[in-house]
């Protein structure tokens, strides 16, 4: 499992209403950033946060170089089924026993809220296969499907980590396949 290269930015929010969308790059981070993986006038960034201290970037170019640079893209294989990809932030990782997996809204929307209630799965990591459980919740506004019992000892058994990016792709009816990106 090879690291993916980190550059250290350091932001300052300013602000009082709302500081998650209010921040700006202090220091040479950021330009040094761009300059490394040559971002210019039309690169996409997507930058999803994994954690108070860390974001993950997903870089796309121009239409004419549509390969991500830091994410490979997923294989063809992989494209013709159900899958969803995650970076694992603090609250998937610790040890726990509140630990769990949020899945994406667009993906279990896709096949159900009720097949993520309660629903056990089969997870076939890279090193083990555990059986998780799932769960719904859902508040006046919203609704989160989980996976939760089971959940920390995937993590622990296949040697997942903060920051570690993993493509959940549904295999069987109660099975996902499980892949380090």
């Amino acid at each position: 499992m090879s690291r993916q290269p980190e550059w250290h930015i350091m932001f300052r929010t300013h602000g009082v209403i709302d500081p998650r969308v209010s921040a700006f790059s202090i220091g040479d981070g950021f330009p040094k950033f761009m300059e490394e993986n040559n971002v210019d006038l039309g690169t996409l960034l997507v930058i999803e946060r994994v954690d108070v201290e860390s974001l993950h970037v997903t870089i796309y170019r121009r239409p004419d170089e549509t390969t991500p640079v830091l994410t490979p893209p997923p294989s063809p294989q992989t494209d013709l089924r159900p899958h969803f990809r995650k970076t694992l932030r603090a609250t998937n990782v610790r040890v726990s026993k509140s630990t769990r997996l949020d899945i994406p809204t667009a993906f279990w929307r896709s096949l159900g809220e009720e097949r993520f209630n309660g629903a056990w799965y089969t997870l076939e990591g890279p090193l083990h296969t555990v059986l998780v459980k799932s769960g719904t919740y859902s508040s006046a506004k919203q609704t989160f499907c989980f996976l939760t019992k089971g959940w920390i000892d995937f993590v622990a058994m296949n040697r997942l980590n903060l920051g570690d990016t993993v493509v959940f792709t549904l295999v069987g009816v109660a099975e996902f396949e499980v892949t380090m990106v």
